[in-house]
């Protein structure tokens, strides 16, 4: 599995939950881009990206 040490951090449950989840991102400037990536490296499964 790709995300072991988040589910030993947060249990299954919530890994799936994660997983399961949509987030919707506006801007990938400074910030964005590093929070884009968290988002990714933590499982979120479905992420939208809205950028000018």
């Amino acid at each position: 599995m790709i995300f072991q040490r988040t589910e030993l951090l947060i249990g299954t449950e919530n890994l799936d939950k994660l997983n399961s989840s949509h987030v919707l991102v506006f801007g990938v400037g400074g910030v964005g881009g590093f929070v884009v990536e968290a988002l990714v490296r933590a499982g979120v499964g479905e992420l939208t990206v809205v950028d000018f």
